[in-house]
């Protein structure tokens, strides 16, 4: 059986906590990570997203190293394996690329900037919302995720602000979905909200596979969990 160290790169305002459950699934089967990007981890440091170094959780052969992002965190997924030729895999969960286009555009995110400047409290409640949003089962991820409001109510504003701004600088960066050849699961939610699945011309590229999930929004992880983890399993053992 081949060795498989997995490394699990969390979104935007959500941290690594996000993976806790899906981690204890994976790791019956293969080695997992999952560090927190600056500015994340006990919500004290600035959120930039050039202050992980992936090399630090990655294995040298015979082990194959492949990464999974959710939103933000696979955007960076793509970053790093045009970075780093130990990378063999990427699964990219309710993520942007290979398409620049999406709802959550420059003018989205300068738009969220504005909020979070007007009402931090408030801007998340919204951003909250729209992850759920047109989920079948959306009241009552709402309700689990507002729950946890508190928690990343405690990151600063201007960390959050920065995140964004780091975000609009990946869509330019990962604009051209030819620039990377290696072999691509993209598991997208039916309802995203930010990402809808109609965004996404892969243009007969042999290399991206695109998974849509019937009835999940873009916080896939409370209602989805066994999906996503058939999912990953049958990918990464393909």
């Amino acid at each position: 059986m081949k060795k498989v160290n997995l490394v699990l790169l969390h979104g935007w305002l959500f941290d690594s906590s996000i993976w806790d459950d899906l981690k204890i699934d994976l790791e019956k089967n293969f080695q997992v990570k999952s560090p927190n990007f600056s500015g994340y981890e006990h919500h004290r440091e600035k959120i930039t997203s050039g202050e992980l170094n992936i090399g630090d959780y990655l294995e040298n052969e015979p082990w194959e190293n492949i990464l999974i992002g959710y939103s933000f965190g696979g955007m960076m997924c793509v970053r790093f394996a045009l970075e780093n030729m130990a990378i063999s895999k990427l699964i990219l969960i309710n993520s942007c690329f290979p398409s620049s286009y999406a709802e959550i555009n420059n003018q989205e995110i300068d738009n969220l900037i504005l909020d979070l400047d007007a009402d931090k409290n408030e801007a998340i409640k919204r951003f909250i919302y729209k992850c759920c949003k047109d989920s079948v089962t959306q009241k009552k991820d709402y309700k689990s995720l507002l729950d946890l409001q508190t928690k990343y109510s405690n990151i600063d504003k201007e960390a959050l602000i920065q995140g964004l701004v780091d975000i609009r600088k990946l869509r330019e960066l990962l604009d051209n979905e030819h620039s990377i050849g290696i072999d691509t699961l993209i598991i997208q939610g039916e309802h995203d909200s930010f990402f809808p699945p109609r965004t996404f011309v892969v243009n007969g590229s042999s290399n991206i596979h695109i998974k849509v999930v019937k009835g999940m929004a873009h916080y896939p992880f409370l209602s989805f969990h066994n999906e996503i983890k058939k999912e990953i399993i049958k990918f990464v053992e393909d």
